[in-house]
């Protein structure tokens, strides 16, 4: 009797093992939204996009760029820490960089001003729409959106990270 064949791990495509599963792709990107705009993206000690918000309408961010991008100002700091973190994400998902053809990082603020709370206060700020997309070699495209309301940063409002000496 032949010994089953083995299975392909969960996620592998099968006729193609160099290219992610719909599936993978769609979590590495919502994984990403997911962690990219979480409070752990900080700046100084204090949450990135409240320095962004006021000041950019748009950000793109070619997420294939070297994650060791030079600069301290919080749009360097954004921009590495999104390429920064798509590589986590690609790793993550066991799945090699080569797949894809190209991946964008859209940051974009909504136009309405929206309310909203930053530790228990009420705030005013901004709706930022999280964009994340991916071409892969095979030509197929994937993306995935969040939204998260953003104050501009006030120092007497945030709490500082502890992770930050």
């Amino acid at each position: 009797m032949d010994p089953l064949p083995a299975r392909a791990p969960v996620g592998v495509n099968v006729r193609r093992p160099d290219v992610p599963t719909n599936r993978v792709m769609q979590s590495v990107l919502q994984n990403l939204l997911g962690t990219y705009g979480s409070r752990y993206s900080d700046f100084g000690g204090y949450w990135l996009f409240g320095f962004l918000i006021a000041e950019v309408d748009e950000l793109r961010v070619d997420l294939l760029a070297s994650s060791d991008i030079a600069g301290a100002e919080p749009l360097s700091v954004a921009r590495r820490l999104a390429a920064q973190r798509f590589r986590e994400q690609l790793s993550k998902a066991r799945f090699n960089v080569s797949a894809v053809r190209s991946s964008m990082l859209v940051l974009r603020r909504l136009s309405a001003p929206a309310r909203g709370f930053v530790n228990g206060h009420a705030s005013s700020g901004y709706m930022l729409r999280l964009t994340a997309s991916a071409t892969m070699t095979n030509g197929k495209s994937y993306e995935r959106a969040r939204d998260v309301f953003v104050a501009p940063h006030d120092s007497a409002k945030e709490l500082r990270s502890a992770r930050v000496a």
